[in-house]
């Protein structure tokens, strides 16, 4: 989507953002850059990543990433954590490449729970820069902020990215923090072409409240039936994953919404309530869980893993996008 000062890079379309009107977190992270890069070759150096109405939307360290292809594998640079910078901001990563070698390409990975505009990408002095295409998508992810990577600094730490690159499964990561399970909001993506894998991971935003509890099951019965509906090869539905509140465990709240042992009964009622609701979809539906550690350590705020816990959810999943 071209502005004035850039491009931004949306993973949803407008219609997606109408849906969810009124719906603060969800509309926020809607509009994030989560699973959004640029792709290029080049023999520069260094890439510098020139961006615009940089915007955090997470409370954690955030920050770019840059992937260097090389024939014989993948070198990640992680960028310097962003959190505190806002509005106009460059990040300059090196490449390890030199000037009038192979042109090799890059991914440049922006941050996952902020929204921004690329505004450019500058190179040194003498390099050359070229466009390369982007790998045919294959894996659609659905779900929510674990989907989406909050709390996660850099954009490869994230679980779909350390799948995504594992399993040579490039996909589209269409997780929104805060979303309710809501089938209409990925009725586009599912109908743009025939994927290898579709997972859900949605869920887990129906445990705030009771009202919401008592929705669920039918909201996944919904969108379970949305996705079969189409020849996809694949499709996992991630329940909802164990949360510290359900042994008694802090913290108390996050950010507002209580953490308490209501909480936590009403965790078990949902992952319980999916369950029931999704086993009839069964062979062509997989369901998948145990995936989130239950160590209150890497899971600081109650919910959401650091790298690590993100690397052990990549690690218990994997045998369920294989097949």
């Amino acid at each position: 989507m071209r502005e004035a000062d850039g491009l931004r890079l949306a993973r949803f379309p407008a219609a997606t953002a109408a849906l969810l009107a009124g719906q603060i977190g969800p509309l926020a992270n809607v509009r994030s850059s989560s699973g959004c890069g640029l792709r290029l070759a080049t023999d520069s150096p260094w890439i510098e990543l020139q961006l615009a109405r940089l915007r955090h939307h997470q409370p954690f360290p955030a920050a770019c990433a840059l992937e260097v292809e090389h024939a014989d594998g993948v070198a990640i640079v992680p960028g310097a954590d962003l959190r505190e910078q806002q509005g106009e901001v460059r990040v300059r990563l090196p490449t390890g490449l030199e000037r009038g070698g192979p042109l090799t390409p890059c991914a440049l990975w922006l941050p996952l729970i902020s929204t921004c505009v690329v505004a450019g990408v500058a190179v040194a002095d003498g390099a050359q820069l070229a466009a390369t295409p982007a790998p045919v998508p294959r894996w659609l992810a659905i779900g929510d902020s674990l989907t989406q990577g909050f709390s996660v600094q850099s954009p490869t730490d994230c679980w779909v990215h350390r799948l995504s690159r594992r399993l040579a499964l490039p996909g589209w990561n269409l997780g929104v923090g805060g979303l309710k399970i809501e089938p209409e909001a990925f009725r586009w993506a599912l109908e743009a072409r025939v994927w290898d894998v579709v997972t859900i991971g949605l869920g887990s935003n129906h445990a705030w409240r009771q009202s919401d509890a008592d929705t669920a099951a039918e909201r996944a019965a919904h969108l379970a039936r949305l996705v079969l509906a189409g020849p996809h090869r694949r499709v996992v539905w991630i329940l909802p994953p164990w949360k510290p509140c359900e042994a008694g465990k802090g913290p108390s709240d996050f950010q507002g919404v209580p953490l308490g042992p209501d909480t936590g009964e009403r965790v078990r009622q949902v992952r319980e309530s999916l369950r029931t609701a999704l086993t009839p979809f069964a062979p062509r539906l997989v369901l998948a869980e145990g995936h989130v550690p239950e160590d209150v350590r890497l899971l600081p705020d109650g919910l959401h893993p650091v790298a690590h816990g993100s690397a052990i959810i990549a690690e218990r999943l994997e045998p369920a996008l294989r097949g």
